[in-house]
C-alpha cells in the first residue's frame, strides 16, 4: 500500500491523534492564564464538553452516517473547536521550535563565559516582551475562533442567492429572460440534513426560477439517504420547466444507480449520460457522469483545462437546430471541449469555490491550485460556464469567505 493509502487507512485514527494532542497542549496553556481554582475548572469543562459533542460526531458517522439536527448544532462547532487548536499547534510549534533553538545556543555561549553569582533579573523590558507575546498569542487564537466560528454559522444560515445575467446573442427569443437555478454539492446525509435542505428548497422557490439544474454530489456515504429528497422536493413541484440533475463523484462514491433509482421520476429529473429535450422550449440539457475516481491528492486534477469529456456516452434525442445547449457535469473540466462541441452554457462544481478563499478575491481559493477555473462565471471562450461554490462543506464542517449561494442565472438575448 502507498503512502496515501495508508494515510487514507487511518486518517480518522491520525486526526483523532492530533486532536487529542492538540486540546491538551492548549488547555494547558489557557488554564495558565487563570488564577482561580473555579476558572480553571470552568476552562476544563468546557474542554471537556467540546470532546464530547466531538465524540457524539464520530458515534453518529460510526452508527448510520445521518448528521441530525443536533450534530449541526454541537458536531459542526466541536469539530471546528478540534480544527482551531490543529491550525493554532503548527505557527505555536514553530515559535517553540525557534525558542529551543535559541535557548540551546544560548545555553553552548554561557559554557564559554565565565559562570555568573547570579542570575540577572528580569528587566521592564523583558517583562513588556513577554506580555505582549502573551497577548498576541491570546489574540491570534481568539482571532482564529472567531473566524472559525462565523464560518460555521454562515454555513449553517440559508444561503445566499447570487443572481447573474448571461448575454447570449444565440439565444432563442422564447427563452429571452429564462431563469436558471443552478444547485450543486448538497451532501445531503453526512454534511447537509434535511431541514437544511428544506431551507435550501425554500430559499431556490423564493427567487422563482423557470427552472433547477443540480451538478452533483446528491447524497453523502449511503444511497439510500437520496430518499431524504423526496419530502423537500416537493417545495419544487411548482418549478415550470422542471428539476434535472446529474450524479458527481460522492454519489459514486455511496452508490449511483441506486442513488438515480430512487430520485428519477420522483420529482427530479436524473441526466445520467443522458440528453433531453425540455418540453416546450428550444432548449437541450446534457448530462454527463462523474464517474468519482480522480481524487485532487492524487494528482489528477492539475490546473490544465483538459479534454476530458466524452460527448458519446451520452445517449438520448440529438438537439434541434436553434437549440439552447446546456452542459451539466460535475467538475469544471473541459471547458474548451464544451464550447467546441457547441455549447452556450457549461454548469459544474464540485470545488466548492475552494471552501476556503482569501476575502473579496473569489479565484484566490484553494481549489484554484487544482482547478483553472474553480469559482464564479467565466466567458473565456463563446460559452458561458458557471463553477458555482455550492451549498454543503465537506472535510471539515464549515467554509471561509467561499459562502455557500444558490446561483441564479439569467439568460439574455442582449
Amino acid at each position: 500500500m502507498n503512502f496515501f493509502g495508508l494515510i487514507r487507512q487511518y486518517a480518522a485514527l491520525i486526526f483523532i491523534i492530533c486532536c487529542l494532542v492538540a486540546q491538551i497542549r492548549f488547555c494547558w496553556l489557557w488554564r495558565q492564564r487563570f488564577k482561580s481554582a473555579k476558572g480553571r475548572a470552568l476552562l476544563t469543562a468546557f474542554f471537556v464538553a467540546a470532546n464530547l459533542a466531538w465524540a457524539y460526531t464520530f458515534w453518529r458517522m460510526t452508527r448510520d452516517g445521518m448528521m441530525d439536527a443536533t450534530w449541526t448544532f454541537l458536531g459542526r462547532p466541536a469539530l471546528s473547536w478540534q480544527l482551531i487548536h490543529l491550525l493554532a499547534l503548527i505557527p505555536l510549534t514553530v515559535i517553540y521550535v525557534i525558542l529551543a533553538l535559541r535557548q540551546f545556543g544560548a545555553r553552548l555561549l554561557s559554557r564559554r563565559e565565565p559562570p555568573s553569582a547570579k542570575t540577572p533579573a528580569e528587566t521592564p523590558r523583558d517583562a513588556r516582551r513577554r506580555a505582549f507575546m502573551r497577548g498576541l498569542g491570546t489574540a491570534g487564537l481568539c482571532g482564529l475562533a472567531g473566524m472559525v466560528g462565523g464560518g460555521v454559522l454562515k454555513q449553517s444560515l440559508a444561503p445566499a442567492t447570487v443572481r447573474k445575467t448571461l448575454i447570449c446573442p444565440a439565444l432563442p427569443a422564447e427563452l429571452d429572460g429564462l431563469v436558471v437555478a443552478h444547485l450543486t454539492d448538497l451532501h445531503l446525509g453526512r454534511w447537509m440534513n434535511p431541514w437544511e435542505l428544506f431551507r435550501v428548497f425554500e430559499t431556490t422557490m423564493a427567487a422563482r426560477p423557470d427552472i433547477v439544474l443540480m451538478t452533483g454530489d446528491l447524497v453523502d456515504h449511503k444511497p439510500d439517504f437520496a430518499k431524504l429528497y423526496y419530502e423537500p422536493l416537493a417545495l419544487l413541484a411548482q418549478v415550470p420547466h422542471g428539476v434535472w440533475a446529474v450524479l458527481g463523484n460522492h454519489d459514486h462514491y455511496a452508490g449511483p444507480w441506486r442513488i438515480a433509482e430512487l430520485l428519477d421520476g420522483r420529482g427530479l429529473n436524473m441526466l445520467v449520460n443522458r440528453r433531453a429535450r425540455v418540453p416546450g422550449l428550444p432548449l437541450t440539457l446534457v448530462g454527463l457522469d462523474d464517474q468519482g475516481s480522480n481524487r485532487f491528492w492524487m494528482g489528477v486534477n492539475h490546473h490544465a483545462d483538459e479534454d476530458v469529456l466524452n460527448f458519446s456516452l451520452a445517449a438520448g434525442p440529438e438537439p434541434q437546430e436553434g437549440d439552447f445547449r446546456i452542459l451539466l457535469n460535475h467538475r469544471p473540466e473541459g471547458y474548451r471541449q464544451a464550447d467546441a462541441a457547441g455549447f452556450h452554457l457549461y454548469l459544474a462544481g464540485h470545488t466548492h469555490g475552494g471552501q476556503y478563499q482569501l476575502p473579496g478575491d473569489s479565484q484566490n481559493n484553494l481549489a484554484a491550485r487544482f482547478y483553472k477555473y474553480s469559482s464564479g462565471l467565466y466567458h473565456d471562450h463563446s460559452a458561458w460556464l458557471n463553477v458555482s461554490r455550492g451549498l454543503a462543506a465537506v472535510g471539515l464542517p464549515f467554509r471561509l469567505f467561499a459562502w455557500p449561494e444558490i446561483d441564479l442565472l439569467e439568460l439574455k438575448k442582449a
